[in-house]
């Protein structure tokens, strides 16, 4: 008999969310939508028992693949541009300026980008 385990715990990256409780309040509204709430591959997702305390629909969330061409500003302007999301969450790597320009765009094409501060990493 073979078991398939889904989640690689030695793998797992706990990415801590507490002082994002106004952007998970915002994505909570913006997974209603019936656009695709993407996220950038260095940015991970919160828990699923996260999104559920703060009811974020979880029908729409998309996280990305790592581009071997894009950066990872790049990759956030191509997906406003797409108008295929409501939100794209990216990390805070991308510079200040370039968030700045990547909000107004997005602004532009009806969008919202939240930049996420990732604190500190546990693997276990």
């Amino acid at each position: 008999m073979f078991h398939l385990h889904t989640a690689n715990n030695l793998a797992t990256t706990h990415f801590h969310w507490q002082n994002q409780k106004e952007s998970i309040k915002r994505l909570a509204g913006l997974s209603s939508q019936r656009q695709w709430i993407l996220f950038t591959s260095e940015c991970p997702r919160p828990s699923l028992e996260l999104f559920m305390a703060y009811k974020v629909s979880c029908n729409n969330i998309i996280q990305m693949k790592p581009s071997k061409t894009l950066c990872e500003r790049d990759i956030v302007e191509k997906a406003i541009k797409s108008r295929n999301a409501s939100a794209i969450v990216a990390s805070n790597k991308v510079s200040r300026f370039d968030q700045k320009v990547l909000r107004h765009l997005a602004v532009e094409y009806h969008c919202e980008v939240l930049f996420i501060e990732k604190e500190t990493d546990h693997y276990h």
